[in-house]
């Protein structure tokens, strides 16, 4: 089997149409330079684009409702939500993401901003 050059291991196009209208929670985790956890983020949304250049969108609920965020262009950081899965404000999703990130968000609490 050969891989072509230009294909992305992390971007899967059947994957990312499958998110189209599907709800995805969204959990980050920031961590300082010695790999403390300084803050953690959690927040809920329905997919409404998801493309390999501009990323995966989503259009937020619960408090954030009305807001959007785009995720990078990573379908293999989204897994399918375990049955019973809820978020913290109990919404129950379709798929769930998890990211570690190295540093503190650029602004705290604003999930408007891209990861």
């Amino acid at each position: 089997m050969t891989i072509e050059a230009d294909h992305d291991p992390h971007w899967d196009a059947a994957v990312a149409e499958s998110l189209l209208g599907k709800t995805l929670l969204m959990n980050l985790t920031f961590l300082d330079d010695e790999g403390e956890v300084q803050e953690r983020q959690q927040f809920f949304g329905v997919v409404i684009d998801a493309t390999e250049h501009e990323g995966i969108v989503l259009d937020l609920l619960g408090e954030h409702d009305g807001d959007t965020y785009t995720l990078p262009p990573q379908t293999s950081a989204i897994q399918k939500a375990e049955a019973g899965l809820t978020s913290l404000a109990g919404d129950k999703p379709d798929f769930v993401a998890s990211w570690i990130i190295q540093g503190p968000p650029d602004v705290a609490n604003d999930v408007d901003d891209e990861v």
